[in-house]
């Protein structure tokens, strides 16, 4: 290909479309970490301490109508956020259940939802 397009070699992948790389010789290690560290820095919360992700209660219903409509400008917030979620689900599957929950309420999040 080389010969028919002008082709730049960048050397090793290390971080692409929010997955860092790192290969070894045993394979490939995928991880979201820094992903992970812009979400808590958008959404002001970098600061907080860090704590083991806590069993999802699945007795918990939540509903359209339980709550209070967000603003316009929290409603887009909280769309940005699961969507950013939903990425890093990839490489994080503990938090599936509890993201996958609440995208149920993208169309018309509430207080309740937050």
């Amino acid at each position: 290909m080389d010969n028919a397009f002008k082709i730049k070699d960048l050397g090793d992948l290390r971080y692409f479309l929010g997955f860092e790389v790192a290969r070894k010789p045993t394979g490939i290690n995928l991880c979201q970490r820094k992903y992970a560290l812009d979400i808590l820095s958008d959404d002001g919360m970098l600061g907080s301490k860090p704590v083991s992700t806590p069993p999802s209660n699945y007795a918990t219903k939540l509903h359209q109508q339980s709550g209070t409509p967000l603003s316009l400008e929290d409603a887009s917030s909280f769309r940005r956020l699961i969507g950013r979620l939903i990425y890093l689900t990839n490489t994080r599957p503990n938090i599936t259940y509890d993201v996958q929950h609440l995208s149920q309420f993208v169309a018309g999040p509430t207080s309740a939802h937050q």
